[in-house]
């Protein structure tokens, strides 16, 4: 059944004979399964020699095939949220040429109207695509065209499916997908497969046919999964290093990589992606968020401050983000009065635990005690999980400043159970991440990370206890007092301080 998409394109070839010259006729041919193939650089291919041998008596003949070639090079390019405007500008300028009865402008629509890939198209550019799209019934209008319109069936089924992509983006969804048909060549399989949702076997088996389509591999490689084992790391690294050497300028591709390093806590390869991405996409709001948060985890608080400042003063979606994390380094740095106007900032865009904890802090270091001890206490109480331990601490901290010994006691206490738990939830992970099937270099970062945790969540927990201790003995409860003081070992950082406080209460060394 294949041969039913080439059908068109052998009989234009057999009738174009003459006027194209015979030695001209294979490369013809060729190009003409370049298309078939349909991958970014089968797809150039196509077009170069399409416009090498469109001249003379041949351009007629030919200047369908060059048309289509320069639609689908943009369509291709847009799917990667590169810009196609040279592509589509060259389509344009061939439609004079063009039959009449071919819809060459209403295709040309079709393509202009399909949005770029999400990851790497700033929220602005889907906003202002998302305003533009056509009204339902013009979706049926262009389904007509595509379905009756004259032009090569791969090139109509390519657009045809990219409407659907389109229709998924304007939230106009149809029940169902498209079956791909046994017979469609890789480029509409690759189309079908890859949008509105992955289809993972269908972009497989276009990977296996043609080599050369990086790009079927990679939104294959980056459909997202529960647990990154090592095949899944490695298969995303190789299909983003390969889309990478071959799509440089997609924001798509650098911004995954930045991600993927991120994710495996690798900040600084990340943070070179991210402002690839940036380069690139100028206003990308993701790429500036997640090089700021970034830059921040290794300690370069100065150019996260100022990335943080960029995304505020463009009023990205993400601004309440940067005004925590400009909060969050200027805390880091001890300016607490630019940490805590940013903080300030941070709630009127939006009130969350993250916001409610950094807050209190940066109260608590003010001596704003009753303003510290509302943040705190919301922030707690947001906290249906009971992991964000520091809030209690620090709730604690306000009360010791009050000298309120029985109620501070027992806020020390739940500090020290959360910690406690927070150290069991990492031993449990580190124990799982130690014989995981993931990637090795994630598996070196996570237990160098799970380790650091255990070591300062169990420190942190013993603290707590050791404050418990002391203010129940401020507050003349002794026996308390000793409770505390028994649930920390002999090789605590913190046993010399419980030792001390033990022989003043009279417990002995």
């Amino acid at each position: 059944m294949r041969s039913a998409w080439i059908a068109i394109v052998l009989v234009s070839v057999a009738c174009a004979s003459a006027p194209i010259r015979k030695a001209d006729q294979a490369t013809v041919l060729t190009a003409d399964a370049r298309v078939l193939e349909g991958c970014y650089s089968c797809l150039v291919e196509a077009r170069d020699i399409y416009r090498r041998l469109a001249v003379h008596r041949a351009r007629p003949l030919l200047i369908t095939r060059l048309f289509e070639a320069h639609v689908l090079v943009g369509l291709r390019e847009r799917e990667l949220a590169m810009d196609p405007t040279e592509s589509y500008l060259a389509a344009e300028a061939l439609i004079p040429e063009l039959p009449v009865t071919y819809e060459a402008a209403r295709y040309l629509e079709v393509a202009r109207a399909i949005p770029p890939d999400y990851i790497g198209a700033t929220r602005a550019e889907q906003s202002v695509l998302y305003r533009r799209n056509p009204p339902p019934a013009l979706f049926n209008e262009f389904k007509t065209s595509l379905e009756t319109g004259e032009g090569s069936a791969p090139f109509r089924a390519y657009l045809s499916a990219s409407l659907e992509c389109l229709r998924e983006f304007a939230n106009r969804r149809t029940e169902g997908r498209a079956e791909i048909p046994d017979d469609a060549p890789p480029l509409v399989r690759y189309r079908m497969g890859s949008c509105p949702t992955v289809r993972q076997l269908e972009l497989d088996t276009v990977a296996e046919t043609v080599p050369a389509f990086v790009e079927a591999r990679y939104f294959r490689a980056r459909v997202p999964v529960l647990l990154r084992t090592s095949q899944y790391t490695r298969e995303l690294r190789e299909a983003l290093n390969a889309a990478f050497e071959r799509f440089p300028r997609s924001p798509s591709v650098t911004y995954g990589l930045g991600a993927l390093n991120q994710t495996i806590g690798d900040c600084k390869a990340a943070i070179r992606h991210y402002e690839d991405t940036i380069v690139l996409s100028p206003l990308h709001e993701e790429a500036a968020m997640q090089r700021v948060i970034c830059l921040g985890h290794i300690g370069e608080f100065v150019p996260a401050i100022e990335g943080a400042t960029r995304i505020i003063e463009r009023r990205y979606h993400n601004m309440g983000d940067a005004y925590y994390w400009r909060a969050w380094s200027q805390y880091k740095r001890r300016d607490l009065s630019a940490a805590r106007v940013d903080i300030d900032a941070a709630r009127k865009e939006g009130v969350s635990l993250k916001v409610l904890t950094l807050g209190g802090m940066i109260k608590y270091d003010q001596k704003e005690l009753d303003l510290a001890e509302a943040d705190l206490r919301e922030a707690i109480s947001r906290d249906v999980l009971n992991e964000t331990c520091i809030a209690r601490w620090y709730y604690g901290l306000v009360g010791f400043a009050r000298e309120d010994w029985p109620e501070t006691a027992d806020r020390f206490a739940a500090a020290g159970t959360c910690y406690r738990n927070a150290a069991d939830r990492s031993r449990r992970d580190l124990a799982a991440m130690r014989i995981a099937d993931v990637d090795e270099t994630f598996r070196a970062t996570q237990i160098a990370g799970f380790e650091a945790v255990i070591k300062e969540d169990t420190d942190q927990e013993e603290a707590s206890y050791l404050n418990a201790a002391n203010c129940h003995a401020r507050a003349g409860d002794i026996a308390r007092a000793k409770e505390f003081l028994d649930r920390i070992p002999a090789g605590s950082v913190h046993a010399l301080v419980a030792a001390e406080l033990r022989k003043q209460i009279g417990g002995g060394a």
